[in-house]
Order: C-alpha cells, then sequence, then structure tokens
C-alpha cells in the first residue's frame, strides 16, 4: 500500500515538473515576443524616415542631373550641381543600406545575431553623420544653383535672389576658400569619430547623439530580454 502511494506521489510530483516547465517556456517565449515587438516598434520609424530620404534624395537627383546637362558648358555651375549629386548619391546609398539592414532582422534568430544586425544599423548610421559633416562645404552650393534657376526660369519670387550679386561677385571665391579649409577639416572629423577614439568625451558624445535612441533603446530591450531567460534557467 506504501508503494502505491509513493508511486502515485511520484508520478503526481512528474506530472506537476512538467506541468511547471511547459509554463516556464511558454512564459520565455512571451517574454521574448513582447520584447522583440518592443526592438521592431522601434525600428519601424526609422525605416520609414530612412524611406521617405530616399525618395527625397532620388527626386533631388533626378532634378540635379537635370540642372547639370542643361549647364554643361557653364563649368562653375556644373562643378557645384555635381558637388551635390556626389552627397545625394552618397546619402541615398546609406539609407538604402540602413532601409535593408531594417528590412533583414530577422527576429526569430537567437538573440546574438539580432544584436549584431542592431550595432551594424548603428554604425551605418553614425557614419551616416559622419558624412554628413564631412560634405557641409557642398551646401554651399545651394545658393548658385537656386540663383541659376530663377535667372533661367524667370521665378519672380526669387528675382530679386543672386547671391553673384550680393556678394559683389566674391562668390566663387568665398566658395572656393572655404572647401579649401573645410574638406581637410571634415575629412580628419570622418577619421577622428570611431569607436577607436570612443575614448574622447566628444566623439564619444557624437556618437551617442547620431547614433540614434531608438536603436539604442532596441539593443537595451535585447539586453533586458538575455537577462531575463538568464533568469529562467
Amino acid at each position: 500500500m506504501k508503494n502505491i502511494e509513493l508511486d502515485e506521489l511520484r508520478t503526481a510530483w512528474q506530472s506537476d515538473s512538467q506541468r511547471l516547465e511547459r509554463s516556464l517556456q511558454l512564459n520565455e517565449r512571451y517574454m521574448e515576443h513582447i520584447q522583440t515587438q518592443r526592438v521592431a516598434s522601434h525600428l519601424e520609424p526609422i525605416l520609414y524616415q530612412r524611406i521617405l530620404e530616399c525618395v527625397f534624395h532620388f527626386s533631388a537627383i533626378v532634378l540635379l542631373v537635370l540642372f547639370l546637362v542643361g549647364n554643361l558648358s557653364e563649368t562653375p555651375y556644373a562643378l557645384s550641381a555635381a558637388a551635390l549629386l556626389a552627397f545625394y548619391a552618397a546619402t541615398l546609398a546609406h539609407a538604402w543600406k540602413q532601409i535593408n539592414l531594417i528590412g533583414n532582422v530577422d527576429y526569430g534568430k537567437n538573440l546574438e545575431e539580432v544584436q549584431n544586425a542592431l550595432v551594424t544599423l548603428q554604425t551605418h548610421i553614425v557614419s551616416y553623420a559622419k558624412m554628413a559633416v564631412l560634405f557641409i562645404p557642398t551646401f554651399l552650393a545651394y545658393p548658385v544653383i537656386v540663383t541659376k534657376l530663377a535667372q533661367d526660369y524667370d521665378i519672380r519670387f526669387l528675382s530679386g535672389f543672386d547671391i553673384l550679386a550680393l556678394s559683389h561677385g566674391n562668390w566663387w571665391a568665398i566658395q572656393f576658400w572655404v572647401c579649401v579649409t573645410m574638406i581637410p577639416l571634415g575629412i580628419w572629423f570622418y577619421d577622428q569619430v570611431s569607436y577607436r577614439n570612443i575614448h574622447k568625451p566628444w566623439v564619444r558624445n557624437f556618437i551617442a547623439k547620431s547614433s540614434g535612441r531608438r536603436v539604442a533603446k532596441a539593443l537595451e530591450f535585447l539586453n533586458e530580454l538575455r537577462m531575463l531567460k538568464q533568469g529562467t534557467k
């Protein structure tokens, strides 16, 4: 009789243990689902932002190509358009890379692979910001192109804007010297802003601000999920 009771207790204990194990597994999967959804929700706005940027950059490239073709015989205007084309082509390529990275994140994979994908995305976002600083001198081409468009197409609300006249004919010289000064500084800045220089406060601050809070928050959620999974083992 005692042996029968002992067997029943052992069977009941094993059954309870199995139910508890299944419950823990279900809870773990539920927590993982919730956390990965939180990660995805933080990446979606970045994805939509990059898509809009791609549309804008592509439109700018088309318009600049048309401007370049129409002004090939006028070297200063052609060079201004070419400089902006280089900027928009580079930003379009970076934005497209980020779209692919976000779109290819597989939340069903292990946490390390998802985390590696997010770190790669974070690196691309920092490079995106570094490149914008590097291309700052090209922005001086905007007033020149706007002036030329206002003259060629007789745009009335821009008829009073003539950067060459406003600068008394010195705009080309100003643009040249700014480029000569800023381009080496931009190259130096691009090289300095790297994770190898993370010990420098200004580099660390730039990376922290440019990498975006959303990606950092997504990485934080992954770390929380890892800690929760470790706690259930």
